[in-house]
This record gives C-alpha cells, structure tokens and sequence, in this order.
C-alpha cells in the first residue's frame, strides 16, 4: 500500500510541474491542491489498515471504514479549497490533479492479460 502512495506522489509532481509549464504557478498550486486532496485520505486509510493489521478478523470492516473515511474526507478537503481558494484556483490543473492520483491505482493495478482467469 506504501509503493502506491509514492507512485501517486510522483505522478503528482509530474502533473503538477506539467500544469506550471503551461499555465503558470497558479496552474502548479491548483494541480498540487487537486492531487493532495486525494492523497491525503488515502493515507489516512492506508495508516488505518496498518493499525489494524495484527486484528485479521476486523479486516474487511476496516477496509469498509477507511474507504468511506477515504471519500468522506476527500470530498471535504475539495469543499474546503474550493471554499478558501474558488478565486484563484484554475479548474482544469486541480482536476488533472485530482484524476491522476484518484485513478492511478487503477492504471497501476490493470492487468488485462489476467482476466478471465
């Protein structure tokens, strides 16, 4: 789960240094803030399973809670920056932000070869 997180982080830089090329340091910041208001719960839920790691029989409900502790607090950070930074915020970095590291996971993890096994 740790490998993940560092791939998100570096694809989040990358995407963010893309978006500050051609749209400037506000491009970079509204990417930056996209991608860590994903990120960030993800590593709360994955710090979560690691608590609950030497409780096996408590796996599946603590997959479920941090999931939903997971979209919770990523919808709550995009309200809190759209509310703090609406002004400033350019829309199509923060959502190039927001879907890389949301969708790197399954980019990551797809193995076409394997279905239907």
């Amino acid at each position: 789960m740790n490998k993940i997180l560092y791939v998100q982080m570096a694809a989040l830089a990358i995407v963010a240094v893309l978006c500050a090329a051609i749209s400037g340091m506000s491009g970079f910041w509204s990417a930056l803030a996209g991608g860590l208001s994903y990120l960030l719960p993800s590593a709360v839920a994955v710090l979560l399973l690691k608590l609950f790691k030497p409780y096996p029989h408590l796996a599946g409900k603590i997959f479920l809670l941090g999931e939903g502790l997971k979209v919770t607090l990523a919808l709550v950070l995009m309200i809190v920056i759209f509310a703090v930074w609406h002004e400033t915020l350019k829309f199509l970095p923060y959502i190039a932000g927001l879907f890389v590291v949301s969708h790197l996971v399954f980019l990551a993890l797809l193995r076409v070869r394997d279905y239907g096994r």
